[in-house]
């Protein structure tokens, strides 16, 4: 039958036809002859008792793929648990709209990143009580027949899973359900794997790829038809990182260096031999004659030049950072990325570089980028504009989005360029502009592993976040869509080059190859020796300079910039009102120190190394301060210059109806405009010639009331609660069970704890909980797994305009009559309402006095677990246990100060003592019982070592001495 594809697990796809209903395809016996039995579970709505996310809902199990064993690619294609609370027992249930006879099903476990696979079952039909069917699934990759007794003919039917063989979330990849068994001849091989068994992060080998050798092309470049007759390489290693934005500090294996190939002899020349360093890329000046290039020699990268006749080797950076990915500059300076300011990742604790400038002999070494995170590759333009790739997360997961920006050489007119809402591709990184054209060529890669994948040409005229506006290059190299999140892709190719407007080079696992665009015709230029691979090919020629951008800045300027906007309310139509924003708010995002201690790799809330908030922001925010918006939505003011800023558009009640998502940074004298909020970069302004705003002397910001420290929810927030809510909720019995009390608790406070805490648990190992959902306050989840909110950009989307608190706030939390019972003036309004628009941080600071706890905060005391459980095992086990083992129901948090309202002391103590005697019975009489003191004492360390040295969020707190590098410049 043609178009059908078999059963084989070596396929992303298992059954499909392009002309007949998808089926599965066996051979008779009688007559050797081709059937086909429908897979009735196609045709079936499956429902599940636990679903991990809507990536991976039931119905998954039924549409007709099969993710490759340990591909890391089963987002939107399989069926998984919340293994904290379904591990081992989930149910799947398949409905039919008619009856439906049923003889067999065929099992295939999760093991696309782990052994996710389900070990018991049972099978229920029509919701029978009894199972007809139970048994023990193997532990492994492949088909595993559940057969009936006999055929059922039945409308519904049940898989219970009654345990599982361990994995984080276990789950299916398919079942198919059939009216006859499959002949043995027809299913896939079975794999057994050992329980406890995960992906690898990386293929062993790459995939082949589909371009025919062409002896014609290669004849042409040994024949120097392409414009050269010599190429510059850098041989070396391939650089294995843990993450895109750790290639400048990890994998370093030293050997190779930077070489000059014939290209018609194949014969080498060296320029540089790097046997006890490592050299990581390189560019060639515009006449051809000078060659910049990153080299590792000790510890860190440094950027040096050298001729290409061999002469001049020069070092132009020092000190104790990482200098490396310099490039020209059509005026003869350098750009480069620099992790001199000792700063890190939210998520993790390598180094950052960011893009720097400097004169050819390595002087006026200049800052262009206040990026808090990564900025990658620089290249220059055809226009003469400079083009990065960019890391950032402003409220957002951090995995996907690795864009492209331009900024022009001294620093001002930084703009996206390509893929600022882009979640597959992850990250864009190697960029080179194709001569002749305003496109670019890049490297299209992940966000976890090393810097290699697809290549492809992006052409933002098509749209700066269109799928159309990326031609995969490699389409063996699957692209899963602009929309999808896959933290992808994954392939062998990396650092390609533009050769002109129809040819360009790349490395292919250390191969260099030169390709058409077209993809017919590609040919070997260069295979690795003695085991190290080439890369960062360069043609040795002159090439047309771009034109020198002259900057207007001033001699000397003082440190602000001003900003124009020409009317906020283009780009919000039609769910903002024309005059309905008032005011913009400014806040920066913060940096976060280099910290090495033991604490920065316990994360908490995700992948948050210094607990900033419970899963919403990754970073520390700061109100710079507020400006007025005139009658015709224009406004001109000053922000400093030099910092990650980005604006709230408020509404008159202070209200954030549209937010960036993103951050821009101006240089010093710098004047930047901007046509309105969110409206499309190529869209004209509806106001011609000069507004009333930009007449006049730009607006100082307005200072926030709380001044311009980090926000910091205890100084901030806490006080409005202590001031008009704490009486009422606070206490042993809070009303409504909302407790707004400012105690500490391990984390963060207790009213912290309420209004911004999620309550639907997805994931929890220890201190470490993921969790989204918090019914008072609508804020952004950065976990890993949430990207799909970034494509979320309507106004009044997120924070407080859909928040349940800021309603209360603004009606004066109203009785049952309507009358108010709380008056807050407008700077206490708008102290919760901003706090709720910057995505309810906690901190107002990444820096740390306790290195070395869980996620640099977590304050618990140690013994507390033990001595509760042994209590627990004499006092408690006949009402709270589980399979055996004592277990006091308690909350995701713990109060440390004030610790007798903890419920687990509360609940046990007698009413006339001061409990809440929510145990049905008396187990404490009173606070004298050895066991309520036992428990009580555990938290004496913990309240003893915080009076010495206060938290962050404490009055008097200092940050501890736990920081590598110079930080000055911090």
């Amino acid at each position: 039958m043609p178009g059908t594809i078999l059963y084989d697990h070596g396929s992303a796809r298992i059954w499909g036809n392009l002309a007949l209903p998808v089926v599965l395809v066996f051979l008779w016996a009688a007559g050797n002859v081709f059937s086909a039995a429908p897979n009735l579970a196609l045709q079936a709505t499956v429902t599940g008792t636990s679903e991990y996310s809507d990536k991976y809902r039931a119905q998954f199990v039924a549409d007709g793929h099969i993710p490759k064993l340990a591909s890391r690619d089963d987002v939107g294609r399989a069926w998984a648990v919340k293994g904290t609370t379904h591990r081992d027992g989930a149910a799947l249930t398949f409905a039919w709209e008619g009856p439906v006879q049923v003889a067999e099903l065929l099992y295939h476990g999760r093991t696309a990143w782990a052994n996710e696979c389900f070990r018991g079952f049972e099978i229920r039909l029509d919701g029978g009580g009894a199972p007809v069917v139970t048994g023990k699934l193997k532990s492994g990759h492949g088909p595993q027949r559940i057969t009936l007794p006999e055929a059922r003919t039945l409308r519904t039917l049940q898989i219970r899973f009654t345990s599982s063989y361990g994995g984080p979330n276990p789950g299916a990849s398919e079942i198919g359900v059939f009216s006859v068994p499959v002949p043995a001849s027809q299913l896939a091989s079975f794999k057994p794997l050992v329980p406890g068994w995960r992906a690898v992060s990386q293929p062993k080998s790459p995939p082949p790829p589909d371009v025919p050798e062409s002896p014609a092309l290669l004849a042409r470049f040994q024949a120097g038809e392409l414009g050269f007759h010599e190429l510059l390489v850098v041989q070396r290693h391939h650089i294995r990182c843990s993450h895109v934005y750790t290639y400048h500090c990890e994998g370093q294996r030293n050997g190779g260096g930077l070489y000059l190939m014939d290209v018609q002899t194949g014969a080498f020349r060296e320029l540089v031999g790097s046997r006890d360093g490592q050299i990581s890329s390189c560019d060639l000046s515009y006449d051809g004659r000078r060659v910049l290039f990153s080299w590792r020699q000790e510890r860190e990268y440094q950027v040096f030049t050298i001729n290409v006749d061999g002469t001049g080797l020069r070092q132009l950076t020092q000190g104790s950072g990482h200098n490396y990915d310099a490039c020209w500059l059509p005026d003869g300076d350098v750009a480069f990325l620099s992790t001199r300011v000792p700063q890190a990742a939210y998520c993790f604790f390598t180094p950052v570089g960011i893009l720097y400038r400097m004169r050819p002999d390595g002087s006026s070494q200049t800052k262009l980028s206040a990026n808090y995170l990564n900025d990658f590759t620089p290249a220059v333009l055809n226009d003469g504009r400079l083009l990065y790739g960019r890391w950032e997360y402003v409220d957002r997961p951090a995995i996907p989005i690795q864009s492209l920006w331009t900024i022009n050489p001294d620093g001002t007119g930084l703009a996206a360029f390509f893929g600022n809402r882009v979640l597959d591709p992850a990250t864009f990184i190697e960029p080179q502009p194709i001569p002749g054209t305003t496109s670019i060529l890049c490297t299209l890669t992940g966000h976890n592993g090393s810097c290699r994948g697809a290549i492809g040409i992006v052409d933002p005229r098509k749209g700066l976040n269109a799928q159309a506006a990326i031609r995969n290059l490699t389409p063996e190299i699957r692209l899963r869509g602009v929309k999808v999140s896959s933290n992808g892709p994954r392939g062998p190719y990396q650092t390609p080059f533009p050769v002109d407007d129809r040819s360009f080079l790349v490395s292919y696992d250390g191969t260099l190859l030169l390709r058409d665009y077209d993809g017919t015709e590609q040919a070997t230029v260069l295979k690795p020796r003695d085991g190290l691979g080439f890369y960062n090919p360069r043609p040795v020629r002159p090439r047309t300079v771009p034109p020198v951008r002259a900057s207007n800045l001033p001699a000397e300027p003082e440190p602000w910039a001003t900003l124009v906007l020409q009317d906020v309310h283009q780009g919000l139509e039609p769910d903002v009102e024309p005059g309905e924003v008032r005011r913009l708010c400014v806040v920066e995002e913060l940096p976060r120190r280099l910290i090495d201690s033991k604490g920065i790799r316990q994360p908490a809330f995700g992948f948050q190394r210094v607990a900033v908030s419970c899963g919403a922001t990754y970073v520390p925010k700061r109100v710079l301060g507020f400006a007025e918006i005139g009658a015709d939505g224009s406004a001109c003011f000053r922000v400093p210059a030099r910092r990650p800023i980005y604006l709230l558009a408020l509404d008159g009640q202070g209200r954030a109806v549209q937010r960036m998502r993103s951050f821009t940074h101006l240089m010093p004298g710098e004047v930047q405009g901007c046509v309105g909020c969110h409206e499309p970069r190529q869209q004209a302004p509806h106001h011609p010639g000069v507004l009333p705003a930009a007449r006049l002397a730009p607006q100082e910001l307005e200072t926030p009331d709380w001044g311009e420290g980090g926000f910091n929810y205890a100084s901030v927030v806490q006080p409005v609660l202590d001031q008009h809510c704490v009486r009422c909720h606070g206490g042993a019995t809070p009303a409504g069970n909302v407790d707004l009390a400012g105690d500490l608790t391990d984390f963060f406070s207790v009213s912290y704890e309420t209004l911004a805490r999620g309550r639907d648990v997805l994931s929890r190992r220890g201190a470490n909980e993921v969790s989204v959902a918090n019914p008072y306050t609508n804020w952004i989840p950065t976990y890993n797994g949430q990207e799909g909110n970034i494509l979320k950009t309507a106004p009044k989307t997120w924070g407080a305009p859909r928040s349940a608190l800021v309603d209360l706030v603004l009606t004066g939390h109203r009785d049952l009559e309507g009358r108010p019972r709380v008056h807050l003036t407008r700077g206490e309004r708008q102290r919760i309402i901003t706090w709720v628009d910057l995505n309810v941080p906690y901190y107002g600071t990444a820096d740390t006095a306790y290195p070395d706890q869980p996620a640099c905060r977590r304050q618990y005391p140690p013994n507390l677990d033990r001595v509760l459980a042994g209590v627990a095992s004499r006092r408690c086990i006949r009402c709270h246990s589980h399979e055996g083992e004592p277990r006091v129901p308690r909350r995701a948090w713990t109060r440390i100060s004030t610790p007798r309202l903890n419920s687990f002391l509360l609940a046990p103590l007698a009413k006339a003592a001061g409990g809440t005697q929510m145990c049905g019975k008396i187990v404490f009489k009173d606070t004298n019982d050895p066991d309520y003191q036992a428990i009580l004492r555990t938290f004496d360390p913990v309240l003893t070592r915080l009076k010495q040295t206060p938290r962050m969020d404490m009055a008097g707190a200092r940050p501890a001495a736990c920081l590598r590098g110079n930080d000055s410049e911090l």
